[in-house]
């Protein structure tokens, strides 16, 4: 874990801290992702593994609900987005499927986590998949 900040206490602060281009481990994540985007409340990290993305999105908003699949009340959670057949952002940006490549788009997917709920194009993290953040290891650049 050599160069990493590593923290236990997660708050909005500690979430801030996190910027493009850091190396981004969570809870016991043995490999890590660089983030590419930041947006207020919210960050994406991505890495290629053969060929396609493996991304996740960390919300760097307390969850106000009690219990729901592993996310719990009161903590910042990090997973993918809740868009089943993917995220239209990268539609307007003529990407086939996520393409954290380009920064354009992956700004604008971002952005859209940020939109009213109810606003077309809303993005949020799924709750079949997040995970409550226990510890993070940031590695800035």
């Amino acid at each position: 874990m050599k160069d990493y900040n590593i923290f236990i206490n997660i708050t909005k602060e500690v979430l801030d801290l996190v910027k493009p281009g850091d190396l981004v481990k969570v809870n016991d994540w043995k490999k890590p992702l660089k983030v590419i985007a930041v947006s207020e409340n919210y960050f994406a990290m991505a890495r290629k593994l053969f060929g396609k993305w493996e991304y996740s999105v960390c919300e760097k908003k307390l969850w106000e609900g009690v219990k729901y699949n592993s996310m719990i009340g009161g903590k910042f959670h990090v997973g993918t987005d809740s868009w089943v057949f993917g995220s239209p952002t990268w539609l307007d940006f003529d990407c086939e499927g996520y393409d954290f490549d380009n920064l354009e788009a992956s700004q604008a997917y971002i952005k859209s986590f940020e939109l009213p709920e109810g606003d077309i194009g809303h993005s949020c993290i799924s709750p079949r998949n997040a995970v409550p953040i226990a510890s993070i290891c940031i590695k800035s650049n």
